[in-house]
């Protein structure tokens, strides 16, 4: 069997996905790397999955969102600034990666990542890949961080981030869930058999805040919830073609519905951070059971990085 373990976008509601998975690596007592073939993340989903990729406990990443979200996602700028420019410095978000990835590079990971961005330059979808298979190479000097820094800079929040030949903004325009890309990666490029794929896809927080509140009088709806809508709507579409390109039932979902609007891709309030937290673990805990057996039961197969 061949695992993937997939994390979507979102911002600061990447503790829910750190908190579940920091559970289940505490429950377990595993090493999330240790257990799955393949780790694809986007955006902060990104992050995590760098992290996991190369060993790093998934409490440590919740950590750094616990304690730092007010740093990485500071006071709200004046208006004007968010006009002319991004809603936030990439500065301490860029500081924060630094302490914990330092010059760690693509082909330094333990297990197989995939990450998608998107490049504004020729306009598509592009994804950093570890060197897993012969002709993926072009990738694997490249920087977790600077990486990092491409996948998640989310339109209007954070500025694009140039490397590589390009000019890159957050994955989540193309990929926000990013289980598709991985299943793809898993059958053309690692040629495993689509019967033999398990997907853990840990979504994030879907809210019931009503995109279209006001339009009567504002004539329009607000651009982040635009934003919002086509990336719910892409998560959905890279699930259901993923269940039909591999065994539907070895794909497992995992998100939280909220009718609360306590939480945003930003909201960084104490009580904010906490309810994503617990609803994470609580998650953990409802669906330790089916992560365990599907899996957890034995650890992934070995594969080589080329020309590392």
């Amino acid at each position: 069997m061949a695992k993937i373990l997939s994390i979507d976008g979102g911002g600061i509601k990447g503790i829910f996905a750190a908190s579940l998975l920091a559970e289940v690596e505490s429950k377990c007592n595993v090493r999330i790397c240790d257990y799955f073939d393949m780790i694809a993340g986007t955006s902060t989903g990104g992050i995590i999955a760098s992290a996991l990729a190369i060993g790093i406990p998934a409490r440590q990443i919740l950590d750094l969102y616990m304690n730092k979200a007010r740093i990485i996602f500071p006071e709200k700028r004046g208006i004007w600034r968010r006009i002319m420019g991004s809603k936030y410095n990439t500065e301490p978000l860029q500081l924060e990666l630094t302490g914990i990835f330092g010059d760690l590079k693509i082909k330094d990971c333990l297990t197989r990542l995939v990450m998608p961005t998107y490049n504004l330059e020729n306009q598509s979808v592009h994804v950093f890949k570890t060197p897993h298979a012969e002709d993926l190479l072009f990738d694997k000097e490249l920087k977790i961080v600077d990486c990092l820094l491409a996948t998640t800079a989310a339109p209007t929040y954070l500025r694009p981030h140039q490397m590589h030949g390009g000019v890159f903004i957050d994955g989540g325009i193309g990929a926000n869930n990013p289980s598709l890309i991985a299943v793809i990666e898993g059958i053309t490029r690692c040629e495993w058999k689509r019967e033999d794929i398990k997907v853990l896809s840990i979504g994030g927080i879907n809210e019931a805040d009503g995109a279209t509140n006001g339009m009567e009088r504002m004539g329009a709806v607000d651009a982040a919830k635009i934003l919002k809508c086509f990336m719910n709507a892409e998560s959905q579409y890279a699930e259901n073609i993923s269940r039909l390109l591999i065994t539907k039932d070895n794909l497992v979902r995992i998100n939280y519905n909220s009718f609360s609007n306590q939480v945003s891709i930003d909201k960084t309030s104490k009580n904010s951070l906490i309810l994503l937290k617990d609803w994470g673990m609580n998650q953990a805990q409802d669906n330790i059971w089916k992560i365990k057996n599907m899996f957890l039961q034995e650890t992934k197969s070995e594969f080589n990085l080329y020309n590392c």
